[in-house]
């Protein structure tokens, strides 16, 4: 006789989180046993976390794999598969049509580092709730926002996250892009150019509904490579209005990431050495 397994609350925060904090396989699409110890357990409860991931691919709502470096094997990510899909649709999660388990694992491992720490970036700012008054209201991951790409001029605009905030009745939504110093001048001043364009015609309004935004880059490499992204933010940005330019800001992180970090004085423009608020403590 075949043994069934059934999702139970327990292993369904792992997949979507809960309402206090609505983050999962199913948000975030890679993470570690770390990360998703961190959003939903106390950094002891790791094993268990463990645990439950490896129940979760015995049944095969759950696949793993790990990202060989240049240097050394990642530890394991895990990732959607076929069973966990199909529990997420029956619940009524949305779910791609062109989603396929195969093409989930095996990836490059720059691709799976840089959305790895993506969601490290991510998982700080969903915790800002439990340390301040701020709410995230709503963030979209980059492989929700892959389906409706921005067209700016004959560029194609897929940012890595969006995330609005909230806090007394104020909304501050910012697209965020995690740096991982790997991208060279021209392709980076390309794609200011493109946030440019878009903050200045508003194109995000009705992806989004809101009227205002800010771009936010994040790095863990260094102040160095803040101050390069600063330099050819600049460099690109020297025509346009002072009010566009101000609503770039870059951030060197440590990891793991204190959730204060967006409350703390640790942004800057592109145009002003100081370092500022993101958000209004």
């Amino acid at each position: 006789m075949v043994h069934m397994f059934k999702i139970t609350p327990a292993y369904d925060k792992l997949l979507r989180g809960t309402p206090e904090t609505p983050a999962g396989l199913y948000q975030l699409h890679l993470m570690s046993a770390t990360q998703l110890t961190s959003l939903h357990y106390s950094p002891g409860s790791i094993k268990l976390v463990k645990a439950r991931l490896k129940t979760l691919t015995t049944y095969g709502f759950v696949q793993s794999d790990v990202a060989p470096s240049r240097k050394m094997r990642s530890p394991f990510y895990y990732t959607l598969d076929k069973a966990g899909v199909k529990y997420l649709a029956s619940v009524g999660c949305d779910v791609s049509e062109s989603w396929r388990s195969g093409k989930e694992l095996h990836q490059h491992y720059l691709f799976v580092e840089h959305t790895l720490e993506l969601n490290d970036v991510l998982i700080s700012a969903l915790l800002l709730p439990r340390v301040s008054n701020y709410t995230v209201a709503e963030f979209r991951h980059e492989w929700a926002l892959k389906r409706t790409p921005f067209k700016v001029g004959n560029l194609t605009l897929i940012p890595d996250a969006f995330v609005e905030f909230r806090v007394d009745g104020l909304r501050f939504p910012v697209m965020l892009e995690h740096d991982r110093g790997t991208e060279e001048q021209q392709y980076f001043r390309r794609r200011i150019r493109a946030y440019a364009q878009l903050l200045k015609t508003r194109g995000y309004v009705e992806l989004f509904g809101v009227h205002q935004m800010a771009v936010v880059f994040t790095t863990f490499v260094g102040a160095q490579r803040v101050e390069q992204m600063r330099a050819w933010t600049r460099a690109e940005l020297a025509n346009e209005s002072r009010s566009v330019s101000a609503l770039f800001s870059f951030a060197n992180l440590t990891r793991p990431i204190d959730p204060h970090i967006w409350l703390s004085p640790s942004w800057q423009t592109p145009f002003d050495d100081r370092h500022e608020l993101l958000l209004v403590a």
